[in-house]
Order: structure tokens, then C-alpha cells, then sequence
């Protein structure tokens, strides 16, 4: 599986690797890479998404599999040394199975968001997220780079040239029109790959210390949050929840400072 590999900061520094959710590429970590400097930051585009290649069976996107391409690029990057796995959303699930399976090199996990609702929690069904995801790649679409651009400065307070950048891997153009860049396809399997392998099936298997930090919006959800959070900490012993104000899924874009200083507090401490 060939991947865009994207490094920030000092590879002497203690590294971090970040893995991006479903529709999001390795360059959306850019901005809160600069607000991480004395970290070496490593981060990737997952099959389909960004410059990266998709792939062909449906089964190649499941959790167990894409865990050993990413273990491949781990260890193409930094051999056997250590490091710390960042996931968000999606990526988060990831994370989760990655640290089941591969515990030797890694010295700890931080969620962002993910790994900690599931669909049942939501109460939402297989059928209806294949769905969403289908009528979500068919209908993003903008007939210039510049309304594209526009459409994504409407959704953040600032803008940079790391978001510009981010925002850029997430599309393509085709046939006169700015589109997404992940295919149906791929976001429907990897969507079927958390339901057929969910992290209820693995998360006692996850030993190193754990960080969960979590949004707060919208607010309709924090008891599901909650309970959810009570679950994952009786099932994961070593977890700490930090939540972040005022922020929703999307959190490390929303709040890149406050994430940052979650990260390097609790990484200092472990």
C-alpha cells in the first residue's frame, strides 16, 4: 500500500504518529503539528483518501487489515522505535486495534473524539450510515476551487495555510467540478469494517495508558458521552478523559491550541 507520508518537527524528538478519520487525509493534522514542536509528528493518508492509492476488495478497509498496513509504514518510518499513535474519529477505532496488536513499540494512545461511541450507542444502523455516507460522496460537490475554498472558510473562525492545504487533499477535481476525493466505495467498507470488527472486541486487549479527549458539543449528546466514556474506562484500565470546551467532533481542528496542550500535558506525564 504506497501512502503520502507527511513529517513535522525533529525525528531525534519523541514521535507521534497520527492517524485521520474517515474522509479526512494525514495533512489535516498540519496546523496542530505546529502547535506540537518539540514532537516529532508522522501522519499518512489511509487508503482512497488524500494522494493516496484506493484499494479493491471491500475487506482490505476492515480494521484488522488496515491496522497491518499501517504497522508497515510504522516501521518503514521509525524501525523499532518507540513512539506515541494519536487517532481521530475513525482513526481513533484504529488506534484501538493497532494497540491490541502491535503493544511492543508503543507507549501510549490518545483518542480524539473516536473510539468510544458506537453506532448502537447513537442508535444509528448499518443501513442508514451506508447511506449517509453514499448520499454525502454524491452530493459534495462545488463548481470552482475558489467556492470550494469559500465553502471551507465559512466553517472555521480562521484560516491558514495549513487548512488551505488539508482542505485541498480532501477533493479533487473531475469532470469541471471540485469532488470529494474518497469514492462510495471505500466509505461504505470502511463504515462496514467497524460494524463487522468493532472495538468492543478488542479493547481489553489494549494495555499501555490511554487518553480520551473528547467533545462537548453538541450538548444533546453528552449523557451518551458519558455513558459510553463509563464503559470504555471500566473495560480500559489505564484511560483518562479530557474534555474539551466548546468543541464538537471535529476538535483538533476547532481547538488546535487546547488540543495541543492536552496532548503535551499528559504525554509529559507518561
Amino acid at each position: 500500500m504506497k501512502q503520502n507520508i507527511y513529517q513535522w518537527g525533529d525525528p531525534q524528538n519523541p514521535t507521534v504518529i497520527f492517524v485521520h478519520g474517515l474522509g479526512s487525509t494525514g495533512l489535516a493534522f498540519g496546523e496542530l503539528a505546529k502547535h506540537l514542536p518539540e514532537y516529532h509528528i508522522v501522519t499518512f493518508d489511509l487508503p482512497g483518501h488524500g494522494y493516496a492509492k484506493a484499494l479493491e476488495e471491500e475487506n482490505a478497509y476492515f480494521p484488522s487489515n488496515l491496522i497491518v498496513e499501517i504497522e508497515k509504514i510504522i516501521n518503514q518510518q521509525l524501525g523499532n522505535a518507540s513512539h506515541y499513535l494519536i487517532g481521530h474519529s475513525l482513526g481513533a477505532d484504529l488506534a484501538l486495534h493497532y494497540a491490541a496488536k502491535y503493544p511492543k513499540q508503543l507507549k501510549a494512545i490518545i483518542l480524539l473524539d473516536g473510539g468510544y461511541l458506537s453506532p448502537q450507542d447513537l442508535e444509528v444502523t448499518l443501513e442508514n450510515e451506508l447511506q449517509d455516507i453514499e448520499k454525502f460522496c454524491n452530493e459534495v460537490n462545488f463548481p470552482s476551487w475558489d467556492v470550494f475554498f469559500e465553502s471551507e472558510k465559512e466553517e472555521l473562525s480562521r484560516w491558514s495555510e495549513e487548512l488551505e492545504e488539508a482542505s485541498r487533499a480532501q477533493v479533487k477535481e473531475q469532470d469541471g467540478e471540485i469532488r470529494l476525493t474518497i469514492s462510495t466505495f471505500t466509505g461504505q467498507s470502511m463504515i462496514k469494517g467497524i460494524h463487522v470488527e468493532p472495538v468492543t472486541d478488542i479493547v481489553e486487549q489494549v494495555h499501555c495508558p490511554a487518553l480520551l479527549i473528547r467533545a462537548t458539543k453538541p450538548v444533546e449528546l453528552e449523557s451518551t458521552r458519558k455513558k459510553s466514556i463509563q464503559i470504555l474506562q471500566s473495560r480500559i484500565k489505564n484511560l483518562d478523559i479530557e474534555p474539551i470546551a466548546d468543541a464538537g467532533h471535529d476538535i483538533f481542528r476547532e481547538a488546535p491550541k487546547d488540543v495541543a496542550n492536552k496532548i503535551r500535558t499528559w504525554v509529559e506525564n507518561h
